[in-house]
């Protein structure tokens, strides 16, 4: 049943699926009916800097969540302090997770002082299991799809949990593989990483190994201003030398594109 809704819902002309909002309340409405009280997603064009540091995503949507969640993770970096997102990239299975003292989960043997922010928060809020599904794609895209159970409800579902994970897994693969196809460029884009349209030529002509002069051959300029292209781009993606920039930008996506 909830696979014909999910297609339902996110099928090219349907109704429901014409921006990114409406497929994530139509993902909420199809999670109320498998018993979750709450759906979190969240989506990032590159899901780290090189150096490993979360990136905050482009896009982060919450339904019938506490007002204040929003803020707390993308306005003051709880999202960087989850260790729930931590636990999403290193592995691509849909995991249970509790912030329940006792309760085995995912998160046992990963909570830290660090994480302890969030770990109060969900436990105050009274909405301390969930279970997450890893979604990643080509290009280092990623994306996290939650839902969440209230402490009341998870203690109702009991031995039927097992149940709604499998049929949330199938809802999260289905409702990104639609929404991602409605993001805007910006969305689209890493955070805080722009190279002009001749940085970004320049660049991946020189990640396909050729010398400064046949770029500024194939490109019909000259050599001074292929180098000038080149220390820019690297400037701006953080590389001391060409490799590096070439480097980076090849883990922001920007060679891909």
């Amino acid at each position: 049943m909830l696979d014909s809704l999910a297609d339902l819902c996110f099928q090219d002309d349907g109704e429901l699926a014409t921006s990114v909002s409406d497929c994530l309340d139509c993902s909420y409405g199809l999670a109320a009916q498998l018993g979750f009280d709450a759906v979190t997603y969240d989506f990032a064009p590159v899901s780290t800097t090189p150096e490993g540091r979360l990136i905050t995503p482009s896009v982060v949507e919450f339904r019938n969540v506490p007002q204040d969640m929003r803020e707390l993770w993308v306005g003051h970096g709880l999202y960087q302090r989850d260790p729930v997102q931590r636990l999403a990239l290193r592995g691509s299975r849909p995991f249970f997770w509790s912030y329940r003292q006792g309760e085995r989960s995912a998160l046992q043997g990963v909570l830290d002082d660090w994480s302890a922010p969030v770990a109060t928060f969900l436990r105050d809020c009274g909405i301390s299991q969930g279970v997450t599904v890893p979604l990643h794609m080509p290009g280092n895209r990623f994306a996290t799809m939650t839902g969440l159970w209230r402490d009341d409800t998870f203690r109702r579902l009991g031995a039927s949990v097992g149940g709604c994970v499998v049929q949330f897994t199938y809802l999260a693969h289905v409702m990104n593989d639609r929404v991602v196809r409605l993001f805007s460029a910006r969305e689209l884009a890493p955070a805080g990483v722009s190279l002009s349209p001749r940085e970004l030529e320049c660049l991946s002509l020189a990640a396909e190994g050729l010398s400064t002069k046949r770029i500024a051959w194939k490109l019909n300029r000259s050599e001074s201003t292929v180098i000038l292209h080149l220390q820019s781009a690297a400037r701006k993606l953080g590389g001391r030398n060409r490799a590096q920039a070439i480097a980076r930008a090849a883990h922001f996506g920007l060679l891909a594109r």
